[in-house]
Order: C-alpha cells, then structure tokens, then sequence
C-alpha cells in the first residue's frame, strides 16, 4: 500500500492465537487443548475478572466488601490462570496471562479483542455437560453477545467439549493498525493508522505504554507491508524510525515524543520478554529436577517393598524352622524318657552277643514251644513282612514275628532304637528262628474293630479322636526325630492295646525320602495322604479306595451325617465336618497342598482330643450341681460362655467382653503382652462343647 510521496504502508497483524478461559478449571481445560491441538505459535490465555463489589454470587472468595477480600479475589483468579500457564508449559506451549476486571463477561472479552486487537479467538460455545451430538448453535449468553459485537476482524472458533460448534470468520480488511516506511533507504516513518475505529489510536497507544501485557501484543505483532513487500519484524521497524526522526509534515499527526515512547515501550517490552524466557527455562529446569526426584523416589519405594517382602518371608521361614525345632527337641526328649523308663524296669539281662540292649534274647525251642510248633490255628497276621504267631512266652502273652533272614537284623536295629508310646514294643528277639518278639495287644487291629459285627465293641467317637491323634503323635516322631518313612499306613497296621490305645506296627521299614521330588516313590506326603484315608475309614467306618469323592460329594451338598458310622455314637456336626475336611485336605492328589503333621494337623486333633475328654468327664455327680469344665468359662467375665471367640493371643474369651477389653487395650487379658492385632475368630469347637456340656446338665 502506498501514499502520494512514494512511501509504503506497513498493516499491524497480531498473529497470536488467545484464548478466552473461566473460573472452572475443568472446562476451560477442554477449551485450551483444543486450541493447542489445531494452532502452533504463542499463545494468550485472556479471562475477564468480575469485581466482588459488582457481584451478587455467595462463593465464598467474592464475599465481603473490605480491600482484603478484593485482593484475595484477584490473587485467586491469578492461581486459577496459573493453573492454564502450567497445562502449555506441560505441553512446551509458550504463553502469556491477560485479563481485564469487568461485570459483564461477553463485555469484558469484546474490551479484550479491543485492547489488543486480536485477530484469532478460541473460547467456550457452552458449557461442556451442554454439549450433543450434531450441536451447531451457540446457547451461552457470552458466546452470542461475543460474536455479536466482537470486531469484525477478528476470526472466533466456539468450542465445547471439544468440539467447534461454530466459526465466525474475521475480516481483516475491516483492520488497520498502519506503520508506513519511506522507500528511501535508511529512513523509516511511522504513519498512525487512522482509517479505521479498529486500531487503537496512538494516544490510546501512549496511554497504555506502561502496561507490559498491551506493549507485548502490541509490538511484538508482525507487520505486513503493501503487495510485492516482504514481512519484516518489530525490531527492524522500530529500529527504522527510531534511527530517523524523519516526520511527515502532515499537522499535528505525529510528534517527536511519541517515536520516544514507542521506542522505550518496545525496549521495555523485548526486555521482558527476555526475563519472561529466562524464567520460562527456570521453571523447566525445576521441573525436570522435580520429575527425576519423584522417580527416584519411586525407585526407593520399590526397593523398600522388595526388602519388606523378603524380610517377611526370611521371619515366616525363621518362624517355621523355631517350630520344627521345638518338636525335634520334644521328640527327643520323649524318646529320652522312654529309654530312662524302659532301664529302670528291665528285668532281663541284655544280650550283648549281638548288641542289642534292654532286648531279650530267646531260644528256638523258646519259640518252638509258644507256637506250639508253630501251629497256623494261632497265627494273627501274614504280611509281605513276615508271619506273626500268638504265643505264650515264660508265662507272658506274646505276638512272635517270623521274619525272612534278609529284613531280619534292619527290622531288630530299628526295633530297638525306636521307643515310643504308640510304637509297637520289641521285647526280645531269636536270631536262631529269625524271630522278633513284640508285645501281644489284646484288641487287635483298626481294621479287625471296624469290620466286627459285635455291636457291643463297637469303637465310640472320642475313641475314633484318640486314635487319630495317637497315629498322627507317631507319624511326627518318626518323621521328625528320625526321618524315616512308614510307608504302608493303613488300619492293618495300627494295634489297639486294652485301652484301645493305638501303636503301629512294621514301622521304620522304609528309607528316609530325598529332599528332591521322587514320582512314584515313599515320602513323607505319603504318610499324610494314607493318614488321611485312616481318618475317613473312622469318620465313615466304610471302605474303599473312593472314600474321598465321596466325602467331598456330601459336603458339597450339605449331607455329612448320611456318610457319618452311626456306630460311632452322635458325631458333634462341628467337629466331624472340620476332621472330615482335614482328612480330604490329606488325600489331596497334589502333595504339595498336603498340610503339615505337626504345625498344621496335630494342633487340631490335640484340641479334638481334649474336647473328647471333656465330654467323657461333664457327666455330673448326682448328689451335686454339676460345675462346668474351666476351659468353658470366659477368663474375663467368669461365667460360661455363649459366643465363645479366639483372640491374637491364642486364649478364647466371650465375644462381648473382649470385644470391650480391646476397646481400651492393646495387650492380652491373660499375659498382659502386646497383641499382633485385635482380629477375632469364632471358636467353633469350645461353642460345640458347651452347648454338649449344657444339654448333659438339663435339670
């Protein structure tokens, strides 16, 4: 564009893209990454502040009328835009903050496209939850009124949701913000545009020269000459007129003083840019020092979590280790007692011709005689192991094993160096018959009690419990102190004595097993998985190799007391479904999933036990009230319990009152101890023995 004395006119474009944002962070959100998805380049995040004095709302940062309260208003809207400067750093967007203070907001962002003579608008059409599929209208009031009176230069792109829901494109041509520039090499003038209401006037201009936000949009806009020209920078411009004070001659349109002042506005403006930069970098840097510390810090935690989790494990192992140990210990010293006992009651000289000590040793007529040559009517047994006879021994019941000479001396060697109460005993041996002579138990096998038709020997549950504990107290010793193997556990081969005490026998027959897994091959898991079909063939007194499917099949469907032996007595439904359990866990087809004799099984056939002994002791004295057991009285309250619950410390109290002792405790009523936690369990067994206990002392 040109003028009569040959000079060109330079047009103001301010090229940046602004963005019009509100208080609600979530939707202006929306607006902005639109904007920074469909435009590059620097942007302008632009808010209209509404004065509290002029504003009816009640939220709370508005209220009042002090000087206080208008600050704490600006200082929020300042955090707010601070808020939309973070989301472009975050998306390596430069940009700028600009806001003007007026009531109405559609007003206040004409005011702004006015000031800073915008060209490129992204704001809201609507509010976010507004939006529909195919929506083309704008519905908020701002919007309309923006679009309405909004300069027609400038180009507005409605948003919502993150969708243009309407564009009104801007006319430029209806825009001058003119700088003209002598073709004259080395002279340069600026020529106010006055063609146009658009363009602030330069009054306006000098008015505003102390504002950093006007001078930055102002002057740092490009300017685009007439045709055939090249785009050239503020700097060139300024650096153009500045360095020739040429004028124009036309009246009273320019002045020395205002090139001065625009000159210093565009200094002053170029230095903050410069700081701006500085700072933009500064900002960075901590943020990029702020990510390394969070991963690090992440890094550690991880590593925290790996150690406790390690440390957990390393307490568990050391805890299942200290358990092994004190049953080893236990055994040990038990086995200890039995040798110190056996000593002091021996009355046969040992024989120390074979080494075997504390052991009778018997002549072949000795047994030739008891068997009375050995006569098939006495004997009692015939294994794979050997044939055992009935006899009559210097006036002694005997049971006289006639064993091959190849198992002889291994089974006499283990005979003698295993002593345990529900062991078999060796009383003596006849190396000249390969004989082993054992003690003669009067009521045979478990499988000769079950298979009786005798309805009067008929073996009771509480004696079914006690043999199930005896044959599990057995299977631990020879497990753990001597680590050998049964090997064939069945009811064969556990023996009854006059009190229907159970002792195995053909123990220790089999070699220790190999840590490393054998398919096929004897190992501890088998003792378990042929302990527990012991345990179903007394729970149901039926045998069978199916016995497990079928105990599962009636559990499953809520009928165990159609599988119970009815000649057992009235089974306590509680405990024969927590040992019919047991036994299936037993049986499992994976050995890994068998539970452990001494920490897993023992414990609750222990606690069966002593619930049997309670029940065979509750019959009350006639001529006396009857009192109940100690074990069923709350050590709390000191009455009988009703909802009988286990706490951390292993001691069962009534729910209700150590539900309050651990309303003000941590420790336990019973040791004063700190308790691991204030977890209760219901305590099933102790609640099966006192409704059992109270039905037997009905008045």
């Amino acid at each position: 564009m040109e003028v009569g004395d040959g000079r060109s006119l330079a047009r103001v474009v301010n090229d940046r893209v602004y963005v019009a944002v509100g208080r609600d962070v979530r939707e202006g959100r929306s607006t902005l990454s639109w904007a920074m998805n469909n435009f590059d380049g620097h942007f302008r995040i632009i808010h209209v502040h509404q004065p509290h004095q002029l504003n009816q709302s009640p939220r709370p940062f508005y209220g009042g009328g002090s000087r206080n309260s208008q600050e704490l208003a600006r200082q929020e809207m300042q955090r707010i835009l601070d808020e939309y400067i973070h989301m472009c750093s975050q998306a390596r967007v430069p940009a700028l903050k600009r806001h003007v203070e007026m009531q109405d907001i559609g007003k206040g962002i004409v005011e702004l496209i006015e000031q800073h003579a915008i060209t490129k608008l992204v704001m809201g059409a609507a509010a976010d939850r507004r939006y529909f599929e195919g929506m083309a209208q704008l519905t908020s009031a701002k919007a309309k009124f923006v679009n309405q009176h909004a300069h027609p230069s400038c180009h507005i792109w409605f948003v919502c949701n993150g969708h243009v829901i309407y564009s009104r494109e801007g006319d430029l041509s209806t825009f001058d913000m003119d700088i003209t520039s002598s073709v004259l090499p080395g002279r340069s003038v600026v020529e106010s545009g006055l063609q146009n209401t658009r363009s602030p006037s330069l009054d306006s201009v000098h008015s505003r020269s102390n504002s950093s936000e006007v001078e930055d949009d102002l002057a740092l806009v490009q300017y685009e000459r007439g045709e055939g020209s090249n785009h050239v920078t503020e700097s060139n411009s300024v650096q153009g007129y500045s360095q020739n004070r040429s004028y124009t001659g036309m009246e009273g349109s320019y002045s020395e003083d205002l090139y001065e002042q625009l000159d210093q506005a565009m200094k002053e403006v170029a230095r903050a840019k410069q700081e701006a930069l500085e700072e933009l970098i500064r900002r960075q840097k901590a943020e990029k020092t702020a990510n390394e510390a969070t991963r690090k810090l992440k890094a550690l935690e991880n590593v925290y979590n790996e150690e406790l989790g390690l440390r957990k494990d390393l307490e568990e192992l050391l805890a299942r280790e200290k358990e092994a140990s004190e049953v080893l210990k236990k055994c040990h010293e038990e086995l200890q007692m039995l040798n110190e006992e056996l000593l002091a009651n021996q009355t046969s000289e040992p024989s120390s011709a074979h080494g075997q000590e504390f052991i009778s040793e018997f002549s072949f007529s000795d047994v030739h005689e008891a068997t009375e040559s050995f006569n098939q009517a006495l004997v009692i047994d015939k294994g794979a192991y050997g044939t055992t006879y009935k006899g009559l021994l210097h006036h002694m019941q005997v049971a006289i094993k006639m064993l091959l000479a190849s198992n002889y001396h291994h089974e006499i060697q283990v005979a003698t160096k295993l002593r345990h109460p529900n062991l078999v005993s060796l009383i003596g041996v006849c190396p000249d018959a390969t004989a082993a002579i054992y003690e003669y138990l009067p009521n045979g096998s478990l499988e000769d009690q079950l298979s009786a038709r005798d309805s009067s020997n008929h073996l009771s549950w509480q004696t079914r419990i006690h043999i199930c504990a005896d044959t599990c107290a057995v299977l631990i010793f020879l497990h753990s102190c001597y680590g050998l193997v049964h090997g064939d556990l069945k009811l064969g081969n556990i023996l009854l004595d006059s009190n229907f005490m159970a002792k195995i026998k053909n123990f220790g027959l089999c070699s220790a097993p190999s840590h490393s897994p054998m398919t096929g091959e004897l190992s501890f898991a088998s003792d378990v998985y042929s302990f527990g079909h012991v345990l179903l063939r007394l729970l149901t007194g039926r045998s069978g190799l199916n016995l497990d499917e079928v105990m599962e099949r009636a559990l499953d469907v809520g009928n165990l007391s159609a599988v119970l032996d009815p000649t057992a007595g009235h089974w306590p439904f509680e405990l024969a479904k927590e040992l019919a359990l047991l036994a299936l866990r037993c049986c499992d087809s994976d050995s890994n999933n068998r539970p452990c004799l001494s920490s897993e099984v023992w414990p609750i056939l222990e606690r069966m036990r002593t619930h049997c002994e309670a029940s065979l002791s509750s019959q009350p004295d006639p001529e006396e009230p009857a009192q109940p057991p100690q074990y069923l009285i709350c050590p709390i309250s000191h009455e009988i319990m009703q909802d009988p619950h286990v706490a951390a410390d292993g001691f069962t109290y009534e729910a209700e009152a150590i539900r309050i002792w651990l309303s003000g405790h941590d420790t336990s009523p019973m040791t004063n101890l700190q308790l691991s936690n204030r977890e209760l369990f219901p305590n099933q067994t102790v609640r099966s023995m006192i409704q059992e206990w109270q039905q037997n002392n009905e008045s």
